[in-house]
This record gives structure tokens, sequence and C-alpha cells, in this order.
């Protein structure tokens, strides 16, 4: 991402995700730095578009996706990315994007 060989998107709701455990556990340090992280790099953070709403509702009548994956999908779909990196397994659903599993690389 640094080297800008490669273009790192997310969605603005990444943000919210990223910041609920610190607040939680009233690690305000953490929280700053994920925030600063998210907002300073060269990661994209995609604005939440009613393009995108409207995606992530097709995406989740059709494929019963949870609403923030199905958001997370929209994104990755309506933005052309290549490739959408996670943990979860249920993106597989989505037969048009290519999901790399992290945990199956290690």
């Amino acid at each position: 991402m640094d080297a800008r060989s490669i273009e790192v998107v997310s969605i603005e709701l990444t943000l919210l995700e990223t910041l609920v455990k610190p607040i939680k556990d009233r690690a305000d340090v953490l929280a700053q730095d994920y925030e600063r992280f998210l907002t300073t790099t060269r990661l994209v953070l995609s604005p939440i578009t009613t393009d995108i709403l409207r995606t992530a509702a097709s995406l989740r009548a059709d494929l019963n996706l949870k609403t923030p994956d199905a958001i997370h999908a929209a994104t990755a779909l309506r933005t052309g990315c290549s490739q959408l990196i996670t943990n979860d397994a249920d993106f597989r659903k989505i037969t048009s994007l290519d999901v790399v599993i992290l945990k199956e690389l290690l």
C-alpha cells in the first residue's frame, strides 16, 4: 500500500467496527491509533452511498448476509475491487468476488 503498488479500499463502516472494542475496553490510545491509521494512511475509506446500500440490500436478500457484511461486499463490488480479503467464509457466497480467506493462507 505504501509503495503504491496496490490500492487498499475499505468503507467508512470499518472505522465504527474497529473502534468498538478499544472504546469498550477504555483503551483510548489504541482507539486513537486505529483511527489515525484508518484516516491518515493511503487506505481509501469509501463513503456509504445509496448505490452501495441498494447493492447491499440485494446481497442481503439474495444471500442472507449480515448487514455489515453486505455493505462491505457491496463496496467491493461497486468500487471494482479485485480481491476481498477477510476471515469470513460467508463472503464466498458472492461468486462475482475473488475472496481471500486470511486464515487459509497461514
